[in-house]
């Protein structure tokens, strides 16, 4: 039972991690040119959490208060991010994506979920079929169950 189990454990690891380095490959080989995959990656954070700061972006992308607010600054002086004031402490400033930096998230996505329909348009119906079961399987034993920084669909696209 155990050694089932393992091996179960085994594969997903394997194949979801696989999975996603082709999604982050994908997503990144899909951004704007002008952008560095760390702008890339910060413009995904705020897109996933609504209310983002530049210290919690700082702590998701492992760098420095500085160079975070470097990167921003970047971000907005491309038109891809605005600052914005926070209702309830005025000296907090809040990150929020503009068009521009959701149009060029979604153009991604797009060439991204292009790319996987062309992979999968080999399966079978019925293997389709069992793809779609093992992953609301996956997301109701899973992802519903672990406390999580945004939805299936915004985590695969890191």
């Amino acid at each position: 039972m155990n050694e089932d189990l393992d091996a179960c454990v085994q594969d997903v690891l394997e194949v979801v991690m696989g999975v996603s380095r082709t999604i982050r490959s994908q997503m990144r080989r899909h951004r704007d040119p002008r952008m560095s995959v760390p702008q890339f990656r910060a413009l995904i954070f705020i897109r996933r959490q609504a209310t983002a700061t530049a210290s919690e972006l700082a702590e998701h992308l492992g760098l420095t208060r500085s160079s975070t607010t470097t990167l921003v600054d970047n971000l907005v002086r491309m038109g891809w991010v605005e600052r914005t004031g926070d209702e309830q402490d005025r000296r907090r400033v809040r990150l929020r994506l503009t068009a521009a930096g959701e149009a060029i998230l979604e153009s991604a996505q797009a060439q991204t979920q292009a790319h996987f329909r062309a992979l999968l348009a080999g399966l079978s119906p019925t293997e389709r079929e069992c793809v779609s079961q093992a992953m609301y399987i996956l997301r109701c034993h899973i992802l519903e169950r672990t406390p999580s920084e945004g939805s299936s669909q915004e985590r695969s696209e890191q």
